[in-house]
């Protein structure tokens, strides 16, 4: 089976030091994975690599079976759907719902192209799809914050990728916003397409993602599956923390929750 992403001993460089090292990941289709790590571990990085934003400074990276610096990078970025809290930052809040929606056809923040019939009826029904096309007239920075967060997942769902790359997305929601959200993420991790979830909450990775990576410094310090990797001992020593963990209802949760 052709895999979604194969990296083989992977490093990005930046001055003189490394920021991922050797990292070896193969993500298969209609798995879904959770990426935790600390602050500094390499999350955003390995994010930018897996979305064909950033090329690394040795070794190969394969997505959808084509290796990355020897295939248009354009054609890779069409199957691929992408949420962050940047993204979120970076959009005029004076765009329409409705154009930040359409701007995922092409990979822009805004529109410098033509949006045709099509892409405006796509993007109405995908809006639908996430009960946000109420909002589609609506200017962007006139929405909540979790607001956005949706219309941002239905920007990364109107070219219908195989791949959705959502990186922290749940950061700034307050405690129900963030629970309705992750009720979505939920819905969305099975509707058969692959999808990463990047986070150092544990307690965010919701019971269809069976399979993690956890990164400390750079390196891939435990890879596998969700009962493997998600136990006391890994997450304490990968983050730092001191904590005992609870389940509840599939999921994990830090005591003092």
């Amino acid at each position: 089976m052709e895999s979604v992403i194969r990296l083989e001993n992977m490093s990005v460089v930046r001055g003189n030091g490394a920021i991922l090292k050797n990292v070896n990941w193969t993500v298969r289709p209609g798995e879904n994975w959770a990426v935790l790590g600390g602050n500094g571990s390499g999350k955003s990085f390995l994010l930018n690599v897996v979305s064909s934003g950033l090329f690394p400074s040795s070794g190969s990276v394969e997505l959808f079976g084509l290796r990355l610096g020897e295939t248009d990078v354009w054609s890779l970025r069409e199957r691929i759907g992408m949420v962050s809290d940047l993204l979120q930052k970076s959009y005029n809040g004076k765009t329409t719902v409705e154009d930040v929606v359409c701007s995922g056809f092409f990979w822009s923040i805004g529109i410098y192209r033509e949006i045709t019939d099509a892409m405006r009826s796509a993007a109405r029904s995908t809006a639908e799809g996430l009960s946000i096309g109420h909002l589609l007239e609506r200017k962007f920075g006139e929405l909540s914050h979790g607001e956005q967060k949706r219309v941002l997942i239905a920007r990364a769902l109107v070219n219908d990728p195989e791949l959705l790359v959502l990186d922290e997305p749940a950061g700034g929601l307050d405690f129900p916003s963030r629970e309705e959200f992750l009720m979505s993420v939920e819905r969305l991790a099975g509707s058969g397409r692959t999808v990463i979830y990047v986070t150092h909450h544990v307690e965010e990775i919701m019971p269809s993602f069976n399979r993690c990576l956890l990164l400390k410094d750079g390196s891939v310090y435990a890879q596998g599956s969700r009962d493997e990797v998600l136990t006391e001992r890994r997450l304490n020593e990968a983050l730092g923390y001191d904590f005992a963990l609870a389940e509840k209802d599939g999921r994990l949760w830090p005591r003092h929750f």
